[in-house]
């Protein structure tokens, strides 16, 4: 099962497609506290975006995304890792995602994801800042066992923000710095304590899906000693025009969620099912009515999109 959260915000009006912004808030959390998926429900649905979320009910251990208010800005360690280093979301506002170490954003409906806003988690930060029993203080040049490490003290902690189409054809990639203390001045240091903005709307072509990969100074044996989290909020996509009201309202695509069989009335063209990773999972010709088998997909969300070469239509499915 899927949580779904509705959402109202924002829209900008443009002659070929409308602007939206993910901001969290409709989800209804405790002040100072979060949902990690501890309940079982799966990826965190907002509007037509879709966050990964793995919860391991074994090891109580999560990854991908988590939805968070914590504001605590001065507890160092592992318990306080769903805090965000800047007090707040983006613009003051509540939540924020808190992303660790891998998870992936998709956009349904043929959407483009066109940019986000990010910031250091006070985890990272904190142990950025002061070090502990696991990562190095940065500007240090000795690691967290006290051994010197090779790095002068020219520390780093960046995040590749990686790009794709939904066919996964073209890919591109930005990096952003959580912390840089590699400048010959050491007073332009710095660990991220301000939301900033990621521009993805640069990329050559629609962003579909959004992953992520960390790199840092401080590398153990078992990797980066570095916390890899950090906090993001206001995720801005657009939607095309593609189809009318009217049109969009003929096709029905029931039931939703399916497990066995899935009903497509209305409309005539390609009919395809994609998985979030950009595969097809099924395709065929489509004339008003069609009955699919889905009982062979895995749990999970599907893009079905129906194209007749002049327009296309695209809903989300789930299947269970």
């Amino acid at each position: 099962m899927k949580k779904i959260i509705s959402f109202v915000g924002a829209v900008l009006l443009a002659s070929t497609s409308i602007g939206q912004a993910v901001t969290f808030d409709t989800l209804n959390l405790n002040p100072e506290s979060y949902d990690n998926g501890s309940l079982g429900n799966g990826d965190f649905v907002f509007d037509e975006l879709t966050f990964t979320n793995y919860y391991d009910t074994a090891w109580m251990s999560w990854n991908g995304f988590a939805i968070s208010n914590v504001t605590d800005t001065v507890t160092a360690g592992w318990g306080n890792q769903y805090a965000a280093y800047t007090g707040s979301g983006y613009a003051g506002s509540e939540n924020f995602a808190v992303h660790y170490p891998q998870g992936t954003i998709g956009v349904s409906g043929g959407g483009t994801i066109t940019g986000f806003w990010i910031t250091n988690t006070s985890y990272a930060a904190i142990a950025m800042r002061d070090g502990d029993a696991f990562s190095k203080q940065f500007g240090s040049p000795l690691n967290a066992s006290g051994v010197p490490d090779g790095t002068n003290g020219e520390d780093y902690f960046r995040v590749w923000i990686i790009g794709e189409d939904l066919t996964g054809t073209n890919k591109d990639s930005v990096e952003f710095y959580l912390a840089d203390y590699r400048f010959a001045n050491n007073a332009q240091d710095y660990i991220v304590d301000t939301w900033e903005h990621i521009d993805l709307s640069t990329f050559t072509f629609d962003v579909s899906i959004v992953s992520f990969r960390f790199e840092s100074s401080d590398v153990g044996q078992w990797g980066i000693n570095t916390p890899t989290y950090f906090a993001l909020d206001n995720i801005e996509y657009s939607m095309p025009l593609g189809v009318s009201e009217q049109s969009i309202e003929s096709i029905r695509l029931y039931p939703n969620p399916a497990s066995d069989e899935l009903f497509v009335q209305g409309g005539s063209g390609v009919l395809t099912v994609k998985a979030l990773n950009g595969q097809t999972v099924i395709e065929l010709n489509h004339s008003e009515y069609t009955a699919l088998d889905v009982s062979f997909l895995n749990a999970g969300m599907y893009f079905v999109q129906l194209d007749n070469g002049s327009q296309s239509w695209s809903r989300k499915l789930i299947v269970k």
